[in-house]
């Protein structure tokens, strides 16, 4: 791609937000996912913490692509129109236009995504997927990557907690519906609503599985929103359940 490439998307259904990251230059940002007709699966990054994008809001918002390739190959990936030179009132350019607010729209247009194996997804050229899971086990680990948390940044300003402010950060290991790999998938998840109720909750982070239902799996139907990883594109995690 030789120059940038923007457009308006008119109809980005948000499927999920995951844990904040923190960039170079200090900004605390978010993955954001998202379904639209025209475009499919879509991956917005960077965007704000504080911006209005609940799970099911349809939203209207101007994007582009990277002029340079190397920033973000994947082809479901989008930024903010302006994202870094309009940073802080980036919010204004979300315009909500509806949400799916009946159930069996929201379960027909997952299961209308649904892939056989996450395993099948970058080799078909897809950096996003929703698979049906049999969760095999969900545990914690120690972030390795953890950092000294920090509730304000260096110029007194609030700061959310990021991923690498977590002393542990939760996996599952599941196999796909028509699963195609002789192990298991380990990988982890990603979702904002984990890390927030570790947060809320650090003495009792083993409460998030019963949460999310996981301890209770015969009254639930699972979905699992993967994405890869930018730098390991063979890697995916869940970005949300």
């Amino acid at each position: 791609m030789s120059r940038s490439e923007s457009r308006i998307i008119n109809d980005l259904v948000i499927l999920g937000r995951a844990t904040p990251e923190e960039l170079s230059d200090g900004r605390q940002t978010i993955c954001t996912a998202g379904y639209s007709k025209e475009l499919g699966l879509i991956r917005l990054y960077p965007t704000r913490w504080d911006m209005k994008l609940s799970r099911w809001n349809k939203v209207k918002v101007p994007v582009e692509k990277p002029i340079k390739p190397q920033f973000d190959y994947r082809e479901e990936s989008w930024k903010i129109k302006g994202s870094k030179s309009e940073w802080e009132r980036l919010s204004d350019k979300i315009k909500h236009v509806g949400k799916l607010n009946k159930r069996s729209d929201r379960i027909s247009l997952v299961k209308s995504l649904v892939s056989g194996c996450a395993s099948e997804l970058w080799p078909n050229g897809k950096s996003l997927g929703i698979i049906k899971p049999e969760i095999e086990q969900f545990y914690f680990k120690e972030n390795t990557h953890k950092k000294s948390v920090r509730q304000q940044s260096l110029d007194g300003t609030f700061r959310m907690m990021v991923k690498d402010d977590f002393e542990y950060i939760p996996r599952v290991k599941y196999r796909c519906s028509e699963c195609q790999v002789k192990s298991v998938h380990d990988q982890q998840i990603l979702e904002w609503g984990f890390y927030e109720f570790m947060r809320k909750n650090p003495s009792k982070i083993e409460n998030v599985w019963d949460n999310v239902g996981f301890t209770n799996m015969d009254e639930w139907e699972y979905y699992f929103l993967v994405g890869n990883l930018y730098t390991k594109p063979k890697a995916f995690n869940v970005i949300c359940v």
